[in-house]
């Protein structure tokens, strides 16, 4: 029988997910980070050697050059391919084991979840909350944070599936385009309606 209930946590880059992970931290919820777990892989020297195989020039003694490989895959969609195809499986096989670790309700924040839905065989989601905003604040916000020019960080958004596609597939939607406060009550909500046995 299953312990625990699983809420995968998604949206779109810059569109406030680090938000909403924090706080469910901060209220004692264990959040498995899919980015995370990509870092950690991309330290092995085997997967390194087959990054540097697949990316000549982007691996150079021993140190992985993310954000060459970054540009690269996000205005390639042939080499992004590439890269998801050797990572995908491992990081979805890392999700899987530390959610049989977990008890109660676990949440899985990941980028590209309705992306490769299809693609999780044993991960089996109760939920999807999808946090969102309109593109153009999206695209507002990554250029600032990753002081990036409009056209490369709309190239990183479109390397994704739009927000919009992304919330006719969702459970539930956590709106972002206000205040911090405004989001974060509607996050209480909806733990208050999982707290009450309402999944």
């Amino acid at each position: 029988m299953k312990q625990n209930k699983v809420i995968g946590l998604t949206g779109g880059i810059s569109s406030g997910k680090s938000l909403v992970t924090a706080y469910l931290q901060e209220k004692g919820y264990p959040v498995i980070d899919s980015d995370k777990i990509v870092r950690d892989l991309q330290t092995s020297p085997q997967l390194l050697k087959k990054i540097g195989d697949l990316f000549p020039g982007l691996v150079d003694h021993g140190v992985l050059k993310r954000e060459k490989l970054g540009r690269l895959v996000f205005s390639n969609e042939k080499e992004r391919k590439k890269l998801d195809d050797l990572m995908h499986p491992l990081v979805f096989s890392s999700i899987e084991r530390e959610i049989q670790g977990r008890q109660g309700l676990v949440f899985v924040d990941m980028p590209l979840l309705l992306e490769t839905l299809d693609q999780q065989k044993n991960i089996s989601y109760d939920e999807i909350w999808l946090v969102w905003l309109p593109k153009d604040k999206q695209i507002q916000r990554l250029m600032k944070r990753d002081s990036i020019s409009r056209d490369y960080a709309q190239k990183k958004i479109d390397a994704q599936m739009s927000l919009e596609d992304k919330k006719v597939r969702a459970d539930v939607l956590i709106d972002n385009s206000h205040d911090p406060d405004t989001t974060l009550k509607q996050v209480d909500r909806e733990l208050k309606r999982l707290c009450d046995g309402a999944l």
